[in-house]
């Protein structure tokens, strides 16, 4: 029995053809990514205009190790829509952990939310 995730505990916002998300936690677990997740394929589907999903990833202090696995997937999912998902503005301590784990050479990893929308 699959439970209906939550409401997305993100704000979301739409750019100029992009969606960006603001997660507001120090700690993004896999329930709040799920939950994300859910939101963005919401928006992403209902919005054909949209061509780039910005994670703003600024607040954010930790990442345990599945919510990587379930970035991926969020980044095959927007790929799939003909999308690309950037991940903005990495605290240096979860910068270091997509260099160490060689995600960074999967996912696109800009400076900051203006970069992503460029």
């Amino acid at each position: 029995m699959s439970e209906t995730p939550k409401p997305s505990p993100v704000p979301l916002e739409t750019r100029d053809g992009a969606l960006i998300a603001r997660p507001q936690m120090k700690i993004v677990d896999d329930e709040s990514l799920k939950a994300l997740s859910h939101a963005i394929d919401q928006q992403a589907d209902a919005n054909s205009g949209i061509t780039v999903v910005v994670l703003d990833l600024s607040r954010v202090q930790l990442l345990p190790s599945l919510v990587l696995g379930l970035l991926l997937q969020l980044a095959n999912k927007c790929k799939a829509r003909q999308q690309k998902l950037k991940l903005a503005a990495l605290q240096p301590q979860i910068r270091q952990v997509f260099s160490i784990t060689r995600l960074d050479r999967v996912l696109d990893i800009v400076p900051t939310v203006e970069a992503a929308l460029q």
